[in-house]
């Protein structure tokens, strides 16, 4: 009876490791980042202090469907806001279909805390800076 319990043991276990070792695992994400070129952006017309806005994006993410946004990346220095438009691709993906990714009116919601002029400085991708200047009221 005892040999018949461990034999039922001994398959069960097989059995379990069969089932949990042979199943495939599922990727998880390798995002490599990149900085994406912006070709223009929008900004109301009439921007007031301590009131958030929207800066609307414009420009290529990339040339095939494997890339897509990530996220917007600011730091402000005196009236110089630094702004930054990062882009991910998964390095685990195996077909990336042969379609245009753009920006699309990305929007970044930003708040300007006093009155005065200001200057968005948009990185892009060849170490230069799109610029637009603003003035808050």
């Amino acid at each position: 009876m005892k040999s018949f319990k461990i034999q039922i043991i001994i398959f069960y276990s097989i059995f379990l490791f069969g089932i949990f070792s042979s199943c495939e695992k599922e990727q998880v994400p390798n995002y490599e980042f990149f900085l994406i070129k912006v070709d223009s952006i929008q900004v109301p017309e009439n921007i007031i202090a301590n009131e958030p806005f929207d800066i609307i994006f414009y420009g290529t993410v990339g040339t095939n469907g494997c890339k897509q946004f990530s996220d917007f990346r600011t730091e402000k220095q005196n009236n110089d806001i630094m702004i930054e438009a990062w882009g991910k691709f998964d390095k685990n993906s195996n077909i990336c279909p042969a379609v245009m990714v753009y920006l699309d009116g990305e929007k970044l919601n930003y708040l300007i805390k006093e009155k005065g002029n200001y200057t968005f400085k948009i990185k892009q991708t060849d170490d230069n800076y799109f610029e637009k200047q603003i003035s808050v009221k």
